[in-house]
């Protein structure tokens, strides 16, 4: 896995034996990067006296390659993602575990998630309270609570009971068109990434050529259908773009797709991966009787899009849109 020109560097479970015990582990989803998580983090870092690099973050995540993702949760980020973010806020020990199911009973952990393993490389291990509220999770738990009382290790159970509030709704917002909603609550822009593959070329027989996305990570939830303004990362480079995400109801298409017009760009992008930042909504798809009325609301929805994209980027902290830079898997 690669973000950018950096590669994902989680543990693997052979450098978890061989290197150092943490004074603190916390263990989440850590999906969104939410103030449960936040809160998460600042508590295990006051347990390794603020010493990041003595802070070993387990992130779980469910896995993507199976046939029946249908039956598993959408995600807010992609795995890559939240390492990007959690690198971002200086964690350097990431220990992935992935989530399966099991076709034979109801999802279970897939080792190197053992209870005993995990605590052996800390003092303390706090799960998160998505942990805790995961009923995956419920044989983990117990294992665990067992494994710490016997061995007379540190589990430490503040976040037991703690809300969950600050992920309600998160994704609801996403599917609703509610982009700038997600960006007030949790202070970025939400991140899309995937593909440029070709299209039928009807935006640049109208003058507005379009970068169609296919999206890596099919489980993540998409954004509501409409018109929408962002960011798009290429190669990079951060470009202001329009984005059309829907089924193109002029030309009787029934597939959703995503297409982003960036502004003042004129490349060649077929092949290459793009992310895109999404800030605001501004409009629902329609339905044209022709294509000249489709190039003329085009038109219009470009002024709109730049007039909309200079207030957002004029009233934003300088890190919104980039808290989730393009992340490339391979």
């Amino acid at each position: 896995m690669k973000g950018g020109n950096s590669h994902t560097a989680y543990l693997t479970p052979d450098q978890l034996r061989a290197g150092k015990r943490f004074k603190a582990a916390a263990i989440s989803f850590f999906d969104g990067m939410t103030e449960h998580d936040a809160a998460l983090l600042k508590h295990v870092s006051q347990n390794a006296r603020d010493q990041q690099s003595d802070v070993l973050v387990i992130m779980c995540a469910y896995d993507r390659k199976v046939s029946t993702a249908a039956t598993l949760p959408t995600v807010l980020l992609s795995p890559e993602e939240r390492w990007h973010m959690l690198s971002e806020a200086g964690y350097r020990n990431i220990f992935p575990v992935t989530i399966t199911p099991d076709p034979h009973s109801a999802k279970q952990i897939q080792w190197p998630a053992d209870p005993s393993f995990l605590l052996q490389h800390a003092d303390t291990l706090t799960p998160g309270a998505d942990i805790w509220e995961a009923p995956e999770f419920k044989g983990f738990l117990k294992k665990m609570v067992h494994h710490a009382k016997e061995q007379h290790w540190n589990l430490d159970k503040t976040f037991q009971k703690y809300p969950m509030k600050d992920r309600d709704g998160l994704k609801d917002h996403i599917a609703n068109g509610q982009v700038a909603q997600f960006r007030k609550r949790l202070g970025y822009a939400f991140p899309l990434g995937g593909y440029v593959v070709k299209g039928n070329m009807i935006g640049h027989t109208l003058g507005y050529p379009t970068a169609n996305l296919r999206v890596a990570d099919h489980m993540k939830v998409l954004p509501g259908q409409g018109v929408y303004v962002g960011m798009v990362k290429v190669a990079g480079q951060w470009y202001q773009a329009m984005v059309n995400i829907g089924i193109r109801p002029t030309l009787d298409m029934e597939n959703v797709t995503i297409e982003a017009h960036l502004f003042d760009f004129n490349e060649d992008i077929y092949g290459e991966w793009i992310s895109i930042s999404f800030l605001e909504r501004i409009r629902d798809e329609m339905r044209f009787n022709s294509l000249s009325e489709l190039k003329l609301q085009l038109d219009k929805d470009s002024r709109t899009a730049r007039e909309v994209l200079e207030k957002c980027l004029e009233n934003s902290s300088a890190d919104e849109f980039i808290r989730c830079p393009g992340i490339r898997s391979s």
